[in-house]
């Protein structure tokens, strides 16, 4: 497997210059995998809630809340989640998540303004907490303060550093999230070293085949990889056939990966299902194969022309050839020297104008 050939045809660019929305993939993974989510960030949480109770995403609520500048005009991929307990009554939190790439020096205040909004909207127990998954954070990135004339606020919310996080730990968890963790963790090892963001993205298809996870888990975990580490055209092509269709095929994963599971990973990571996949390549084929006979037919036509021609130019020469032999003015060596040709082709046409 020749990667660096591949990674050649693309020339490493600016990490400013690749737009990466990494919030956007957190946040659909965060969707997918709610109870996972609150597994792996929120410990102390996920004992007290009853999942077998719907959980609600107040996405329109929670953009209506906080539509102002403080995003600055950015589509908001902050979550609020609405969930109940276990007391056995009706009660129910709100949780409030923020996924936060850049260093934003007014972050912690932006999360105070959220909280005090929500509170004031819902009047509900509220937990917050911020994902940090660049490489820088703000200062104050786990709690807001402010201190006026005796009157003081502090603010303080969860927090989970992805730049701090452990790669054995990561590697050791059961949750799918640690994975997702871990694949931020190597993007920002790799940066724009598309050699490195493959070797990355195959170790990780290949640290989740060896978990025990749910086709769910297998699917959100395995698109979220797949986007955040991206590659030029040309390696995902290779990533592709080398990584996902031998994961798909593996015997030791063929009991674990249903034929519903394997067209959700090819929807997932190549917007069509198994059967549009091989449709699609077999309209190509078709496609190919009817330009090849076209090909093949016109160069036959070509062939035959050009044929045609030399066979017209032939005659023309050999009529010119008899003229001169006719007259005698010149000898059969000066005769093939004027026309290019072998002294022996002069005399054969010397002789058929003797039979004729």
């Amino acid at each position: 497997m020749d990667i660096k050939r591949h990674y050649f045809e693309q020339k490493t660019i600016e990490e400013n210059e690749e737009q990466i929305d990494s919030d956007i993939h957190w946040k659909e993974i965060i969707v997918n995998l709610f109870e996972d989510f609150v597994a792996f960030f929120l410990p102390e949480a996920y004992p007290l809630i009853d999942f077998e109770k719907p959980v609600e995403f107040l996405e329109q609520e929670l953009h209506k809340i906080v539509a102002d500048n403080h995003k600055k005009g950015k589509v908001v991929n902050d979550k609020l989640v609405k969930v109940y307990l276990k007391d056995g009554q009706e009660r129910w939190i709100l949780i409030h998540i923020e996924v936060q790439a850049t260093s934003e020096v007014r972050f912690s205040k932006r999360m105070f303004v959220y909280y005090y909004r929500i509170f004031d909207q819902y009047e509900q127990e509220i937990t917050a907490i911020a994902i940090y998954t660049g490489e820088k954070v703000p200062k104050e990135y786990r709690q807001y303060q402010s201190d006026f004339l005796g009157t003081k606020v502090t603010y303080e919310f969860n927090t989970f550093l992805v730049k701090d996080a452990v790669d054995e730990d990561l590697i050791a968890s059961s949750n799918p999230f640690a994975l997702a963790v871990l694949a931020m963790r190597y993007l920002h090892q790799a940066k724009s070293d598309y050699e490195k963001r493959f070797g990355f993205k195959r170790k990780l298809v290949e640290l989740a085949r060896e978990k025990n996870y749910t086709d769910q888990q297998i699917l959100g975990l395995f698109k979220f990889i797949y986007l955040i580490l991206s590659l030029p055209k040309s390696l995902e092509q290779l990533f592709a056939n080398d990584v996902i269709q031998k994961l798909i095929k593996n015997e030791d994963m063929k009991q674990r990966i249903s034929p519903a599971l394997s067209d959700a990973l090819h929807i997932a990571v190549y917007g069509k299902s198994i059967a549009e996949f091989k449709a699609e390549i077999k309209a190509l084929k078709k496609e190919l194969s009817k330009k090849e006979k076209a090909l093949k037919k016109e160069e036959a036509l070509k062939k035959e022309e050009a044929l045609k021609k030399e066979e017209v130019l032939k005659k023309n020469m050999e009529a010119l050839v008899e003229k001169m032999l006719a007259s005698k003015k010149m000898t059969v060596k000066e005769i093939a020297e004027l026309f290019d040709i072998k002294v022996s082709e002069v005399k054969e046409i010397k002789g058929k104008m003797k039979d004729k």
